[in-house]
């Protein structure tokens, strides 16, 4: 058992708090991603304190107060390391794609929400927030490892979801802007949503087949994480 604060190992899974660091692994501290993590093949080692949650065969037992320097939260009995996702895909006949999208929160509930709703690929742009950040993964509910996930060029991915036959569709508003009822479902579909304080970008709006907004009572604007879910659960499957 691992008691020391001072050991190399402690050091090297603690700076996985950092981005910098996370070139091929990443902390999990949520139990129940934890698990989702083992069943899909990725957790690399479990680190406990106390009793053992389940076995694995990489396992570290480590003092609490290790522990909790490792997590950076008071109160966790294990946490998890996982690999990195693989970078996947296109695949399904739903996907929503983030255009600059800069809090790590509102793409895990995007994720939830794709996995809610029966969206299969995520798409998101180079500069979106990182998907490993702590806030991401303790809201994807798991869509991390259940979800095809990519980084790309947004116009370029657009070309080829349009060129393979999928209705793409630009949250925004326009003078062309439908209402959600207005556009009719079609068996592919894809959906962007845009930056939390600018939206989606004009030249990708201008790449969309469609442009789309969420009609609302006394309010003129919606969290990206919400409007997803709204778009998501009126064209799902």
């Amino acid at each position: 058992m691992i008691t020391s604060l001072e050991n190399k190992t402690v050091k090297q899974l603690t700076r996985l708090h950092q981005k910098k660091y996370r070139t091929e692994r990443f902390l999990i501290l949520d139990e129940e991603l934890i698990k989702e993590a083992a069943k899909s093949g990725c957790l690399q080692q479990l680190v406990y304190t106390g009793e053992k949650p389940f076995s694995f065969s990489d396992e570290l037992e480590v003092s609490e107060e290790v522990l909790t320097k490792i997590a950076g939260r008071q109160g966790l009995k294990y946490i998890g390391v996982s690999r990195m996702i693989e970078e996947s895909p296109i695949n399904g006949n739903r996907i929503v794609i983030l255009d600059r999208l800069q809090d790590p929160l509102n793409i895990g509930r995007i994720m939830e929400a794709c996995r809610l709703f029966g969206f299969e690929t995520m798409i998101l742009s180079e500069n979106c927030a990182d998907i490993y950040n702590e806030k991401c993964l303790d809201n994807c509910k798991g869509g991390i490892y259940t979800l095809k996930i990519r980084h790309g060029d947004i116009l370029k991915e657009i070309k080829k979801l349009q060129d393979d036959g999928y209705l793409v569709c630009a949250t925004g508003l326009r003078k062309n802007t439908k209402e959600l009822h207005e556009v009719k479902a079609v068996e592919k579909m894809a959906f962007i949503l845009g930056n939390e304080g600018s939206g989606v970008r004009s030249e990708v709006m201008d790449a969309a087949d469609e442009i789309i907004k969420i009609d609302m009572c006394n309010i003129d604007s919606l969290n990206v994480g919400m409007a997803a879910a709204i778009i998501m659960y009126q064209f799902r499957i």
